[in-house]
């Protein structure tokens, strides 16, 4: 609980709100840009709009500790499930926790109010479904509607049908490489299993988008390419980082326990832990799947001989444990001023009071993850981007956006645009070249951010610092 209340200045939040709120007042589903002045009428896909509708409710209900309470609570049940998937594996409580706390601190880099819980939710159903048909052979005829669920909910649906592919593939036949195993399925199985992935596929057009939102995870892997190179999440793990040492420590175990373990690996765990490495070292947000995947796959191969056994005195205690931690989470549930107290060191709450007060009305050029905070919080005022990137990527306005805030040609993008103010944080260069242009005038300043208008009678194309020659 106290992550949560660190995590919870996020800065997607506040334009999902903002989607919320419209769906649930108009009763209309969002189809092109509303909020900017960059991109007003721009098509748009509001790919995650289920996702949004439980934190608006909670914020309406509790605020800022609604929002921490709903994504909490997703944490809980997905590493409950991953710990149960664990001890499923291995038998042994210990081993199952160690290795779920492993998946806990690798989702970390995640934490926060995302969109994205609610598809780690849905897989890990996934996971467990699968599961359960391998067991028993029963249960898979819930796969199509959790797709149909988990499309309205967030874009990793993709990755569900690939968990899903590959227990398909990896039981196409029986074979052995090494300490490898393929089981196959039975033909039953097989015909089961093709049958509701063709239910799985049909599932995913029950969205308001139709075609549009089951392309949507394949247009941002193929023609976002300024928003997978710049936004830093869907960059690569980097290894000096405490999370790239983590991941690094994950890959170093996992091949000393297939050179170490003498249990045999199914090609199935095999596959999916490959795929789940290699997409979170490509992309650092994925992490968060890796360790929901790998947890459960060294669990099993770091069990003892034997099991535990559920004993009435061992039940006791585990009862007692589980009872000091809810207690536990409940006493450290963070509270308003301290949630308030975070958002306002990482939003421009004063600065954008200020201009509230002053009914300033010019065109406003902010800080990118301020976006999404001045359209909830002020939604009278029209901003110059937010976190839907996508948008901004197809019309050049992220590409114009990285060109100014990287001291390459500011003022020639803020002439583009016809600038008046401009909201930025205190530390950014483009602050530092405004502070030494005669072109723009300091209005207001606080510990987080500053606000510049353009000065009267002065050209905005005036030299300063870092404005390159063209």
């Amino acid at each position: 609980m106290y992550v949560a209340g660190l995590r919870i200045a996020e800065s997607d939040i506040w334009f999902h709100l903002r989607n919320a709120q419209y769906l649930l007042t108009q009763h209309a589903f969002i189809h092109a840009d509303l909020y900017t002045f960059t991109s007003a009428g721009t098509p748009l896909v509001n790919h995650e709009w289920l996702s949004e509708i439980p934190y608006l409710l909670a914020y309406r209900q509790w605020g800022l500790r609604g929002l921490v309470a709903v994504y909490t609570a997703l944490l809980f049940a997905i590493y409950a499930s991953v710990f149960w998937r664990c001890l499923g594996r291995c038998r042994n409580a210990l081993i199952a926790a160690l290795t779920t706390l492993l998946a806990v601190a690798l989702g970390t880099y995640s934490f926060g109010p995302r969109m994205m819980h609610f598809g780690w939710a849905c897989m890990v159903v996934l996971l467990l479904i699968l599961d359960r048909f391998e067991r028993t052979g029963r249960g898979l005829w819930l796969l199509p509607p959790l797709l149909a669920v988990w499309i309205n909910l967030h874009g990793s649906w993709v990755f569900g049908l690939v968990v899903l592919g590959t227990a398909i593939a990896c039981g196409l036949g029986q074979r052995q490489w090494g300490n490898v195993v393929a089981h196959s399925w039975a033909p039953a199985e097989l015909k089961k299993l093709a049958g509701i992935s063709a239910a799985c596929i049909a599932a995913l057009f029950a969205n308001p988008y139709g075609y549009k939102l089951v392309v949507y995870p394949f247009d941002l892997l193929l023609r976002q390419g300024s928003n997978m190179d710049n936004v830093v999440e869907w960059q690569s793990v980097d290894f000096h980082t405490g999370f790239g040492k983590l991941a690094l420590f994950v890959v170093i175990a996992l091949l000393a326990t297939a050179w170490f373990s003498k249990k045999r690996w199914t090609l199935r765990d095999v596959v999916l832990t490959v795929f789940a490495l290699s997409a979170a070292l490509l992309h650092v947000r994925f992490l968060f799947f890796a360790g929901m995947i790998v947890a459960p796959v060294m669990a099993a191969h770091f069990a003892t001989a034997e099991a535990d056994e559920p004993r009435p005195g061992r039940l006791l205690v585990n009862a007692a444990f589980l009872a000091c931690g809810i207690v536990l989470a409940i006493a450290a549930f963070p509270k308003r001023s301290a949630l308030e107290a975070s958002v306002n060191t990482q939003f421009p709450n004063d600065a954008l009071r200020w201009v509230r007060e002053r009914q300033i009305s010019g065109r406003i050029f902010h800080d990118y993850d301020f976006g999404g905070y001045i359209e909830w919080h002020a939604p009278e005022l029209k901003t110059f981007a937010d976190g839907r990137t996508d948008i901004f990527v197809h019309n050049g306005v992220f590409d114009d956006y990285l060109t100014a805030t990287h001291r390459q040609r500011p003022f020639e993008i803020l002439d583009k645009y016809d600038i008046a103010y401009v909201l930025v944080a205190r530390t950014k260069p483009i602050a530092y070249i405004l502070d030494h242009s005669a072109a723009w005038r300091v209005i207001y300043a606080d510990q987080v951010a500053k606000l510049y208008e353009r000065a009267a009678g002065q050209s905005q194309r005036s030299r300063a610092p870092g404005d390159g020659e063209r």
